[in-house]
C-alpha cells in the first residue's frame, strides 16, 4: 500500500509541474496589457499636457499685450492661447491693454472677443483700470464698445482699503479730471457711494483736485452726502487739510455747519488738526457766508469746462 501512494504522489507531482495548456496561457497573457491599461496615466497626461499648452500660449498672450506686440498677439491667439485667460490677479488680457492706455491693443483684443466688462479677483473692470490710470483715449473706446461705467468694485483693493469704487471715483481720487469729463459725458452716476459712503466728489476733495471737485459741483454732485461716519465732503476736505478744496465747497454753498455722527463740525477738526487757513475760510463762512463766496475763493475767468 505505501508503495501505491508513494506512486501516485509522484504522478500528482509531475502533473502539477508540466506546462498549462495554451488556452490559459492565452487568457493569462490577454489579462495583463488590461490591467496595465487601467492603471496607465495616458490619458490625465495629455488632460494636463493640453492644459499647460494652453497656459504657456495665455502667457506668451499677456506678454504680448504688455509690450504692445500685435503681431505677437495675433501668434499667441493662433496658437491657442484665451482671449479671457486669465493671470494670477484674475486679470484679462483686456484689463492689462487697459492699464498699461493702450489703445491699439485694446481695439485688437476687443476684436477678437475679450470680454469688456469681466472684473479681476477684486471685481475691478478694463473701464476702472483705464480711468484710474488716467488714459481718457482707452476710456472712450470702452465706453463706446459697451463698457459699464456703473459698475463698482466687490472686494476690498489693498491700495483703497475699500470696495465699491467706480471708474468715476478712481478717476476723481487721481485728478484725471480728461477722464471725469468723459464718464460725465456719458451719463455715468455721479452720486454712487462707495463701502465707506464716499462719492467721487469726495475722493477729488480729499486728495486736493479742487477743479475736479469744481468740475463735479457744476455737473450736479451734491455737497451735504454723508459718508458712514456721518461726514460731508467739506469735512472730509478739512480732515485731509485741502484748504483749496475747501474754498470751492464754501463758495458753491457747502454747509460748514454740517455735524458729523460724533456732532462735531468741520471748524472742530480744522481746531483740532492745526489746519489754520482752512479754520479761518470756515470761521469766516459761519459768520459771513456771502464774503467767502466773494472773497476766499476766486474762479479763474479763463477756467472752463
Amino acid at each position: 500500500m505505501r508503495g501505491k501512494h508513494t506512486i501516485w504522489i509522484f504522478l500528482i507531482c509531475l502533473f502539477l509541474s508540466l506546462p498549462a495548456p495554451a488556452a490559459a496561457q492565452k487568457k493569462a497573457s490577454s489579462s495583463r496589457p488590461a490591467a496595465r491599461a487601467a492603471k496607465s496615466p495616458v490619458a490625465a497626461d495629455r488632460t494636463t499636457i493640453e492644459l499647460l499648452r494652453i497656459e504657456q500660449q495665455n502667457q506668451e498672450l499677456m506678454l504680448a499685450v504688455d509690450s504692445g506686440d500685435i503681431p505677437g498677439i495675433e501668434k499667441a491667439l493662433k496658437a491657442g492661447a484665451e482671449i479671457n485667460g486669465r493671470d494670477r490677479e484674475g486679470m484679462t488680457p483686456l484689463m492689462h491693454a487697459a492699464v498699461r492706455g493702450n489703445p491699439e491693443v485694446v481695439d485688437v483684443l476687443l476684436s477678437k472677443g475679450a470680454g469688456i466688462n469681466l472684473t479681476d479677483i477684486l471685481g475691478v473692470t478694463a473701464l476702472m483700470q483705464a480711468a484710474w490710470a488716467g488714459h481718457s483715449d482707452v476710456v472712450s473706446m470702452l465706453i463706446a464698445r459697451g463698457a459699464d461705467p456703473d459698475l463698482q468694485s466687490t472686494v476690498v483693493t489693498p491700495a483703497l482699503k475699500k470696495k465699491g469704487v467706480n471708474a468715476l471715483m478712481g478717476a476723481s481720487m487721481n485728478g484725471n479730471i480728461e477722464v471725469v469729463k468723459i464718464l460725465l459725458a456719458n451719463g455715468v452716476k455721479i452720486n454712487h457711494q462707495d463701502s465707506e459712503g464716499q462719492t467721487a466728489l469726495m475722493h477729488a476733495a480729499k486728495n486736493g483736485h479742487a477743479r475736479v471737485v469744481e468740475l463735479l459741483l457744476s455737473r450736479g454732485a451734491k455737497m451735504e452726502i454723508k459718508d458712514k461716519f456721518g461726514r460731508t465732503v467739506l469735512t472730509v476736505a478739512t480732515m485731509h487739510g485741502q484748504k483749496e478744496a475747501v474754498a470751492v465747497l464754501l463758495a458753491n454753498g457747502a454747509n460748514p455747519h454740517a455735524k458729523d455722527i460724533h456732532n462735531l463740525k468741520p471748524i472742530v477738526y480744522a481746531s483740532a488738526l492745526d489746519q489754520s487757513e482752512i479754520y479761518k475760510l470756515l470761521k469766516s463762512a459761519m459768520a459771513h457766508k456771502s464774503a467767502v463766496r466773494g472773497v476766499a475763493y476766486r474762479k479763474a475767468p479763463s477756467q472752463s469746462y
